[in-house]
């Protein structure tokens, strides 16, 4: 994500306000949707595991991002 609070919100496809379940559900689809192992389990090739990687790594990235300005752990 960007270096803003709102493009790391943007990342894990929400808007602001929203609750902290709703933040960890969204956070844990998309992680589950871009997870590389998952991906080459499911024998997806070579490029689309590197894309993945990047946005999981994105996904991450947002959602500390945020946890940590809510003061989260």
């Amino acid at each position: 994500p960007g270096t803003s609070l709102a493009d790391a919100y943007a990342a894990l496809g929400l808007e602001e306000p929203v609750d902290d379940k709703a933040l960890k559900r969204a956070y844990r689809k998309l992680m589950s949707e871009n997870h590389p192992d998952k991906l080459i389990a499911q024998g997806v090739p070579e490029d689309m595991i590197k894309l993945a990687t990047e946005r999981s790594q994105e996904i991450q990235a947002a959602y500390d991002m945020v946890r940590k300005s809510r003061g989260l752990r």
